[in-house]
């Protein structure tokens, strides 16, 4: 009776569901009478008419889940091109849908490994029109269209028409030819230029006359010092051109609260994990700074960095403005505290000579003028810096036969500047 039973099953797998063989019948069959199977039809028929291996086929059946640690067959799993994890179809569709409704669009990885790095701009449009296409299947739909307008959000912030109001942080398209821009929003005006709040001595001035109009007469803005200077020339975000009236200083790792770019706050190149520079050794979470960075001008003694610009014939401040001594830096930075990020002043003690701004902030602060008039520091390498800057650029530093060590120190240098130029996206306001 059982084998008769056995038979009719097999005939009735051949018939209903195509299997290639009666062996392949006699497979799935035997597998769904194994005891404790967690197997359902449809997935053991699906297993067996792709493999005839018994223990490959359980292993397909059996896939672990590593973020709800349940067992699914291979069919009840998904999984993201960039990577080789593998979630249950659950637990993919509660992290997306929990992402797109609480989080940023680069928030939209995997929740296993956190891959890819879609801080790069050439994977990001590849990866989400992949992911579009599973979305679509598995999310509901109102959650499916949140994801296209943060989608289409992501595409307005490069357009060059796009601006952020500096007053209420609101984004919007702006067609017009005036400077004088009033945000959809707030109903305030700021300019469509510098991004500075409007005033009406602004009107019929370039933004650059209108700066040296605030320096020659503005009692408040003479009052901030050089405070106001490392201010207005803050941080820009290099993805979507969002400003923050922040300093430089402390940690160069900056990551846009508006677009979710990492990037150095010094050079504007990006942070990643995944590196597209050739014969890059460095693993994790890092960024290639150029030799004018911030970076690496940070731990330059500001008297060193003085000289530089006396070199180049660049002035700069050493005493605060009359009337404004301070024994506290007041420059405004980002701090992070208890996990949260906030802006504050800097509160560290102001040194004598500095202009009243502490050493951190006051070496920022030459650094922006040395940036600023593009000037290069490997003239004042010592001959260890100048060795450690072409190994990092990839300059070749063999030591010729019978040449002397002043000529291989000058020859290097010149190569150096030669075939390694200063960074292209270093921000160099004046």
């Amino acid at each position: 009776m059982i084998l008769l039973f056995f038979q009719r099953v097999c005939r009735w797998l051949l018939a209903v569901y195509d299997l290639p063989s009666w062996g392949r019948c006699e497979l799935a069959l035997s597998l769904l009478l194994e005891h404790s199977a967690p197997y359902s039809l449809e997935d053991v028929v699906q297993a067996v008419q792709e493999s005839h291996d018994r223990e490959f086929i359980k292993r397909v059946l059996a896939k672990e889940c590593p973020i709800c640690l349940s067992v699914f067959p291979h069919s009840k799993m998904q999984s993201l091109t960039s990577c080789q994890c593998s979630v249950c179809c659950g637990c993919f569709q509660q992290h997306f849908t929990i992402a797109v409704r609480d989080k940023h669009i680069r928030d939209m990885v995997c929740p296993v490994c956190w891959e890819p790095d879609i801080n790069d701009p050439e994977h990001l449009n590849s990866y989400f029109s992949t992911l579009d296409i599973q979305l679509r299947e598995c999310l509901e739909p109102e959650v499916y269209e949140l994801f296209h307008k943060k989608l289409t959000e992501q595409a307005l912030i490069k357009d060059p028409k796009f601006l952020w109001c500096c007053h209420c942080s609101y984004g919007f398209i702006y067609d017009g030819d005036q400077l004088k821009v009033t945000c959809f929003q707030c109903r305030n005006s700021f300019c469509a230029h510098c991004k500075k709040p409007w005033e009406s001595q602004h009107a019929g001035l370039s933004c650059e006359q209108f700066q040296s109009w605030k320096r020659e007469n503005d009692p408040e803005y003479q009052r901030q010092g050089l405070a106001g200077y490392l201010r207005d020339n803050g941080i820009t975000c290099p993805n979507c051109r969002f400003q923050y009236a922040l300093s430089k200083g402390g940690c160069m790792h900056f990551c846009c609260s508006q677009c979710r770019y990492q990037f150095c706050s010094g050079c504007n190149n990006p942070f990643h994990t995944t590196c597209a520079v050739d014969q890059c050794t460095v693993s994790g979470l890092h960024a290639h700074h150029p030799r004018d960075c911030l970076f690496y001008l940070r731990d330059w003694e500001p008297s060193r960095l003085q000289a530089l610009l006396q070199n180049n014939g660049v002035a700069f401040n050493t005493e605060p403005p009359p009337g404004t001594q301070t024994d506290l830096c007041g420059v405004i930075e980002q701090k992070d505290e208890g996990g949260q990020q906030s802006d504050a002043a800097c509160g560290a003690q102001t040194q004598p000579g500095h202009a009243g701004l502490c050493e951190k902030h006051y070496r920022e602060y030459l650094v922006s003028l040395i940036n600023s008039h593009s000037i290069d520091p490997a003239p004042l390498y010592s001959s260890n810096e100048l060795l450690l800057a072409c190994r990092r650029y990839k300059v070749e530093d063999t030591h010729r036969d019978g040449e002397d060590t002043f000529t291989y120190y000058t020859r290097l240098l010149e190569k150096l500047m030669d075939e390694v130029p200063l960074g292209d996206k270093v921000p160099r306001k004046k």
